[in-house]
């Protein structure tokens, strides 16, 4: 299988890197597409249709390909798979019903392979992710790779997903493969280090947590983080937070669940998580990032690369946003030391959050993690 990623601000811009490669014999089936440019939905995608290349699309703040993590408007990774080896499914979220929408595509898959992965994105912030992956996870099981992260831009939360045929803003898409002929290898991994001791959370309501330590949420994370964690213009209401320092809750079964603090309410000094979490759980902050952050998820894929899979075709990585506001010009480091470990085409986007399994873990919904997948055809 071979794979090209091609860039531009424009789809005119794609147009004019798609026919350089259709013209030397070059014949894409599968294009995935990732843009911070939603007006230029339409025109992609009739571009695509007209060429007759299957589309798995998702709108972001800031896209790359192998050569830079630069928000560049346009990126799309170009794959001449053959079409019987994979589908593409775009569910609605009936009422915000995330666990629906993702049984019906792992049902999808399950019917459509025997031995399926799946690669994911949702529009609509408020549908959790949790609960999209308890939906897959009871209908296709929880042995199948699910890789992918959540559409969106910082500033709004709003996201789009869309195929050749459809758009939405409240839906979960899906990219199926044929595990028999398209080996997927992937994981999701942080690399952020615990800080302080361990703390409980001992009242909340959904994402809500009112109190830590039977204390004010907000005094508690103000006292370890600072005051200048509010990353708003406004000091007062519902204000955002700075994500570059996330929550690591404890499980016995594996890695802690990292999971950013988005906003908090100075009226009651609640702070609210990315993700609902169950009263009573413990969890730890994080230290600021550094260079050991990026080396642990590089290792990440070279251990696979050296155990598991020596060569891939084509690498995608769904990075979180979290990640690009706290590592600055490291996050480009990161996602070419990804592609590098293969030195193959690469696509990704920076992400609302992700979808995985980290190690030692089961599949699920993260924050501030860092969710590829390498793809290689048998």
């Amino acid at each position: 299988m071979k794979a090209n990623s091609i860039k531009g601000k424009t789809t005119a811009e794609i147009n004019v890197a798609l026919e350089s490669l259709l013209a030397s014999g070059y014949k894409p089936a599968l294009a995935i597409v990732f843009l911070s440019v939603p007006e230029e939905i339409p025109a992609v995608t009739a571009l695509l249709n007209e060429k007759d290349i299957a589309i798995f699309g998702a709108t972001t703040m800031a896209e790359f390909t192998e050569e830079s993590a630069e928000t560049v408007g346009i990126a799309v990774l170009l794959l001449d798979i053959n079409p019987r080896y994979f589908k593409i499914v775009l569910a609605t979220f009936e009422s915000g019903n995330g666990y629906e929408a993702g049984r019906q595509v792992g049902e999808f898959g399950i019917k459509s392979f025997n031995n399926p992965a799946f690669i994911i994105s949702s529009a609509d912030y408020k549908v959790p992710g949790d609960q999209i992956i308890k939906g897959m996870v009871e209908k296709a099981g929880a042995y199948f790779p699910i890789v992918g992260g959540k559409a969106g831009d910082a500033a709004s939360f709003q996201g789009n997903v869309f195929t050749n045929e459809e758009s939405s803003d409240n839906g979960l898409i899906c990219l199926i493969i044929d595990q028999d002929k398209v080996a997927l290898k992937g994981i999701a991994a942080s690399g952020w280090k615990p800080a302080g001791t361990e703390k409980k959370i001992t009242r909340s309501t959904g994402e809500w947590i009112h109190t830590i330590d039977d204390q004010p949420a907000f005094d508690v994370v103000k006292k370890f983080l600072g005051d200048d964690i509010i990353d708003d213009e406004k000091k007062e209401g519902i204000v955002k937070l700075n994500l570059i320092y996330p929550l690591q809750l404890h499980r016995n079964d594996g890695s802690p669940l990292m999971l950013p603090i988005l906003f908090a309410n100075t009226e009651d000094n609640s702070v609210m998580l990315a993700e609902e979490v169950p009263q009573g759980s413990l969890f730890r902050f994080s230290m600021p990032p550094d260079f050991d952050v990026i080396d642990s998820v590089i290792k990440s894929a070279s251990e696979i690369k050296e155990n598991e899979m020596p060569e891939a075709d084509a690498i995608i990585i769904f990075s979180c946003i979290g990640r690009l506001a706290s590592l600055g010009p490291m996050s480009s480091a990161e996602v070419k030391g990804l592609a590098g470990t293969w030195n193959s085409p690469m696509i990704g986007f920076f992400s609302l959050g992700e979808f995985g399994r980290v190690a030692n873990g089961k599949l699920e919904f993260h924050g501030t993690t860092v969710s590829w997948a390498a793809l290689k055809e048998k």
